[in-house]
């Protein structure tokens, strides 16, 4: 007896459900409809900049040795031509006093071939030796003036690359990396560290190779940093860069920052709105009313038999929330906003609210 009471207790709920289900599939699934509105369109390409600079520079060893040591640090200020590092020029020093002692060596062989050409000229006009030998001791004379000012030539340079061991700052501006430290080895070329002149930043935005049509120097850029989420920043589009990433499929766009800015870092991370577009008083709809992309889209409708059913629209500007309708519904109709999973054209639905 128990188990047919249970039995039916199952059937009866198994009932209920179903009959909701048929109920419900009778009324149509509940959406929620959205007027068209009128009111300011601002479109816009949207994407993240990082704060640049063309006032920067990277300090080098000039010559293979060693740092001896590095007098500025990490987010220290520098002026142009103040002393940075310094590379270990005892082996440089040396080769100078090698230098400067074949010069000697030189100048004294030079003194040696002089005498001997004076000799000889005197021999000559006394006529005791032959011609010949006199022609050879002024080349002695010639080679060994040749040789002394190889070897001055070869001390001035030695000299001057003594002074290559001395890092300045190229220009004004702010440690931001540091490279190398005091008894690192050098090679010439390698980097040391970096200086950043952040007095006139700008930011680099990437923007996607399918906006760069929309884009063009002089349109209106709303930036919001990362760093600074309440302040909303407004600048004017300055550069565009012409040509495009092959990776990211981006080009640059450069945007001066404005006077009025916080104090900028490097690559400060920003979002960034430049503005393509504004129309006063469209009829809008919200944009998650909308299927497809471009110009020519599709929204939902309640039709008089109480099914959805679709709607080729026109649709002009968009910002981030509603996009202008120009075609395909008229002031006073609604549509389905947002579009539920999986709803088809024909599908019975029905409209919240009373």
């Amino acid at each position: 007896m128990k188990r047919w009471i249970v039995l039916g207790i199952i059937l009866i709920a198994m009932g209920a459900v179903l009959g909701n289900l048929w109920r419900a599939r009778l009324r149509g699934a509940e959406v929620t409809l959205a007027p068209l509105t009128t009111g300011r369109v601002v479109s816009a390409v949207y994407a993240t900049g990082r704060v640049d600079t063309d006032r920067r520079a990277t300090v080098r060893a000039r010559i293979t040795a060693p740092l001896a040591s590095l007098e500025v640090g990490p987010g220290q200020p520098v002026r142009e031509g103040q002393l940075l590092g310094r590379q270990d020029e005892r082996e440089l020093a040396l080769g100078v006093e090698r230098l400067a002692s074949d010069v000697d060596e030189v100048r004294a062989r030079l003194r040696e071939a002089k005498d001997a050409l004076a000799r000889a000229e005197q021999l000559e006009r006394d006529q005791l030796i032959p011609a010949n030998e006199l022609v050879s001791a002024r080349e002695a004379v010639k080679e060994a003036e040749a040789a002394l000012a190889s070897r001055q030539s070869a001390v001035r340079m030695a000299k001057e690359r003594a002074g290559w061991v001395v890092l300045r700052a190229p220009l004004s501006g702010t440690v931001t990396t540091i490279l190398k430290r005091a008894g690192d080895p050098l090679r010439e070329g390698d980097e040391v560290l970096t200086i950043v002149d952040l007095a006139e930043p700008y930011l680099r935005v990437a923007v996607d190779e399918r906006d760069l049509g929309r884009v063009a120097t002089g349109q209106e850029v709303r930036i919001v940093f990362d760093a600074f989420p309440e302040q909303v920043m407004t600048a004017t589009v300055g550069r565009v860069v012409p040509a495009v990433d092959r990776l990211t499929k981006a080009a640059d766009v450069l945007v001066p920052l404005p006077a009025d800015r916080p104090v900028m870092k490097l690559d400060l991370t920003a979002t960034v709105n430049i503005v393509t577009g504004v129309v006063e008083n469209a009829l809008t709809v919200p944009r998650n009313a909308l299927e497809g992309a471009g110009a020519e889209r599709t929204a939902f409708v309640i039709g008089a038999d109480g099914r959805a059913a679709t709607r080729a629209l026109q649709v002009g500007a968009c910002d981030e929330e509603r996009c202008q309708v120009t075609g395909g519904l008229t002031a006073g109709e609604r549509v389905i906003a947002p579009i539920p999973a999986g709803l088809k054209a024909g599908d019975r639905v029905r409209a919240a609210g009373p």
